[in-house]
Order: structure tokens, then C-alpha cells, then sequence
């Protein structure tokens, strides 16, 4: 291979790299969110999806006249969601639980998760961005 044909090659994988990074930030953005408004509702769970690249929690919850809506919850990975201290069995169908989010911009039923309550109270691992607990340090 002479030079050009090396400096040719280089430049068209340099292309494609930079061309398949752009999809990879598309798909991290936060756009469909409106992450200045934080919403709180209380439903039952219908599913949870523990999958990556996301995981998803859909909700069912009480609309006017006895009927329901159901709202989708957009999660982090499954990896994301351990370090927060989530398990996949953490909820399940029928949980009475009280979800907080981002809603979506365009006004439809649901949004970015960013923490659970149980019906007795409790968080479901953490807020994104929370801290883990400190361990206490041993006795001297």
C-alpha cells in the first residue's frame, strides 16, 4: 500500500468513527424530559423491565370515573440501577408504589425515574447523583 492509500484509509476509519459516536450522544440525551420539573405519582405496578440498555417500569394508575392510565418509566441500565441499589426483584405486579420523575415534554403519561417509594415508605435504592451510604468504620 503506497502513502496515499494509507493516508486514504485512515481518513475514511477516522470518519466512521466519528460518525458512529454521534447515534451513541443522541441516545443519552435527556431532550424528551423536562429535567426542570420533578412530578410524584402513586400507581400500581403493571411491569418492570430489567434489560439493558435501559430498564423500564410501567405503571397503572387511577384516571376519573374508575378507569386507568398507564405510565412508562424510562430507567438507567441494569449495571447503573445495582450501584444504586436496585434488584430485579425489587418490585413486581400489583406493588403499591409512588414514583418520582421527569415528565416527559410532549405531555404523554410518563418519564425519567429518578426514585421509588414503597407503599410503607421506604426508597428502592437511590436518587441519581445521591451518594451510597458510608460504611461506619470499624471499631479501633
Amino acid at each position: 500500500m503506497n502513502l496515499r492509500q494509507s493516508i486514504r484509509a485512515a481518513l475514511i476509519a477516522a470518519l466512521g468513527g466519528v460518525t458512529g459516536i454521534a447515534p451513541v450522544f443522541a441516545h443519552h440525551s435527556f431532550g424528551l424530559y423536562d429535567m426542570a420539573k420533578t412530578v410524584e405519582i402513586d400507581g400500581t405496578v403493571a411491569q418492570m423491565e430489567w434489560s439493558n440498555p435501559h430498564c423500564w417500569l410501567f405503571l397503572q394508575v387511577p384516571a376519573s370515573a374508575g378507569a386507568q392510565t398507564s405510565y412508562g418509566f424510562e430507567m438507567n441500565s441494569v449495571g447503573e440501577m445495582t450501584r444504586r441499589g436496585w434488584k430485579k426483584t425489587a418490585v413486581k405486579p400489583g406493588d403499591k408504589i409512588k414514583v418520582r420523575y421527569h415528565p416527559l415534554r410532549d405531555g404523554r403519561s410518563g418519564g425519567l425515574m429518578m426514585l421509588v417509594i414503597t407503599a410503607d415508605g421506604r426508597p428502592i435504592g437511590r436518587a441519581p447523583g445521591e451518594p451510597p451510604p458510608q460504611e461506619a468504620a470499624p471499631p479501633p
